[in-house]
């Protein structure tokens, strides 16, 4: 093709169905005599469950069965760290026990044929409690005995600090933050006698049916994951939430398929967040601004049920020049749900309390924010003890400058308006890692002309579709309306999560050489 499809614009292949309707999210598949289940959340935040009257419920129109801990077949923990892609969003299984440890946690599930018979029956379900005293806030426990979650250390810090010439000592706080896409997290789950078929919103299909296979005990080979599309995720869709559980233990009972849908409210408890940060941070510099320390403790809270780490520190380690640096990170367990990733994992507030910090000295300094970064650039990863494989942060500081006339800025507080208004100029450095993972493409050119390539990863709303087509097309130069592409569901070649930016780095080379090989074969052939 004359005109290179690659970084021009291109009409997302999967636009005219989106905008029509037509997409099939996770719980739009037309399945017959679908059952509805809706779930009893918690009304207590730590305690146990010590009676559940289903009796009302069960008598009421269309309700096929009430499940909760004293009926329901046991389920299994995930192998997590000792499995590859074999993460849940919450290891303990619904129903494992009569322990209740944060609200919103479901008790109960009632399956019915209609969505309001199932939601005016969850209401009539009768749950008693032995409550006890819920720990929400870090104050409320005591850190962990022994060594913190994370620690790393280089150089004297301590002693560093302590002789700088300048120094602060600050506490930057980030409070807890809930994903809440538009797609609810949702699940179809249909037996078909031993095999179970999941329709999930996931973005992460292989995994999502490694952690199903081992919690629900199920052969592999069993369990199909189907996620077409995915109404975004921001990490909360990483891995299985106890709704995908429910659907699968409900379908099993009533022999029939089911659906469970989070409701918005349970969005905010039972389905993960990014968990609050408390992050002591302490700079030491000389006065023409050099960096001699920086000390940053974390304090995070996590589950009763997971440990979560939500890992600040990283970050700390690499971006500024400074031979003595500390890091700590420690978990606080509470009575909230399992913390899960969230746009930009950990670096996202770790990066918030380093640079306030910078801001911070640079401002006892009297020296310019910019001036300061550019006087503690580093030139190779102190943390590693590598070169970076590639940098371009200076270019950055000098194009941004340059662009936004950084020179005029008046560092004075309030001296710079427009007309009434008092302006704020300031400046900040982010950074995140370039990952690439592991990923099986097929590419099938088909007797009419036409291209199909398929992968099981996901398209979670990022065009994952249209890169897999303009790839295709690019290499075969054929027209992009050629090419079919068919993604979300473990029946396929397996591939990546799509997480930490990194999907689309993984899949480009696979998609490349996929379409190589078949353009090969097909040379041999003629």
């Amino acid at each position: 093709m004359s005109t290179s499809l690659v970084g021009s614009a291109v009409t997302r292949i999967d636009g005219p169905l989106k905008v029509t309707g037509a997409a099939p999210y996770a719980v739009d598949h037309p399945l017959e005599n679908l059952a509805v289940g809706v779930g009893v959340p918690s009304t207590i935040g730590n305690g146990r469950v010590t009676r559940i009257d289903a009796s009302a419920a069960q008598a009421m129109p269309g309700v096929l069965a009430v499940l909760h801990h004293g009926n329901s077949e046991p389920l299994y923990r995930p192998g997590g760290p000792f499995e590859q892609e074999s993460r849940a969003g919450e290891s303990r299984p619904p129903f494992e026990d009569d322990n209740v440890y944060y609200y919103g946690q479901f008790v109960a599930l009632v399956v019915a044929n209609t969505f309001e018979q199932a939601s005016e029956a969850a209401v009539a379900v009768k749950v008693e409690y032995a409550a006890d005293k819920s720990s929400v806030v870090l104050e409320d426990e005591d850190r962990a005995a022994g060594d913190p979650k994370q620690h790393y250390q280089r150089g004297d810090p301590e002693e560093a600090y302590a002789s700088a010439p300048v120094t602060i000592d600050y506490t930057y706080e980030t409070p807890t933050e809930t994903h809440n896409p538009m797609e609810m997290h949702g699940t179809i789950a249909e037996w078909n006698g031993n095999r179970l078929r999941l329709y999930e919103t996931t973005q992460g299909v292989v995994n999502h049916r490694n952690v199903m296979s081992e919690m629900l005990g199920v052969p592999l080979d069993r369990i199909e994951v189907i996620s077409p599309f995915c109404g975004s995720g921001f990490g909360g869709k990483l891995f299985p939430w106890p709704q995908s559980l429910l659907a699968a233990m409900a379908a099993k009972k009533v022999g029939r398929p089911v659906r469970v849908t989070v409701p918005r409210s349970l969005m905010f408890t039972t389905v993960g967040h990014r968990p609050q940060t408390r992050q002591r941070m302490r700079l030491g510099a000389e006065r023409d601004g050099t960096l001699v320390a920086i000390l940053q403790d974390v304090l995070q809270p996590t589950s009763k049920i997971d440990s979560f780490t939500e890992n600040c520190t990283g970050v700390t380690r690499m971006l500024y020049n400074c031979s003595n640096v500390s890091t700590t990170q420690e978990v606080v367990a509470l009575n909230i749900g399992t913390p899960t990733p969230m746009r930009g994992p950990g670096t996202t507030p770790g990066l918030y309390a380093l640079d306030a910090a910078m801001d911070d000295l640079a401002l006892k300094l009297k020296m310019d924010p910019l001036e300061l970064r550019l006087k503690n650039y580093a030139d190779m990863d102190e943390g590693e003890k590598l070169p970076f494989s590639s940098k371009h942060l200076r270019e950055c500081y000098q194009t941004g400058a340059e662009r936004f006339g950084w020179s005029k800025r008046n560092p004075v507080v309030g001296s710079m308006k427009r007309g009434n208004e008092i302006l704020g100029w300031g400046m900040g450095t982010a950074t995140w890692h370039a990952g690439r993972g592991s990923a099986t493409v097929r590419v099938r050119l088909g007797a009419d002309g036409r291209v199909r390539a398929s992968s099981a990863t996901q398209d979670i709303g990022t065009g994952t579709y249209t890169v897999f087509a303009i790839v295709v097309a690019q290499t075969l130069g054929i027209p992009i309306e050629r090419v079919d592409v068919v993604l979300g569901d473990t029946a396929l070649p397996p591939g990546p999560m799509s997480g930490g930016s990194t999907a689309t780095a993984s899949v480009l080379p696979a998609i490349d050489k996929a379409t190589d090989n078949v353009t090969s074969l097909l040379f041999e052939l003629a």
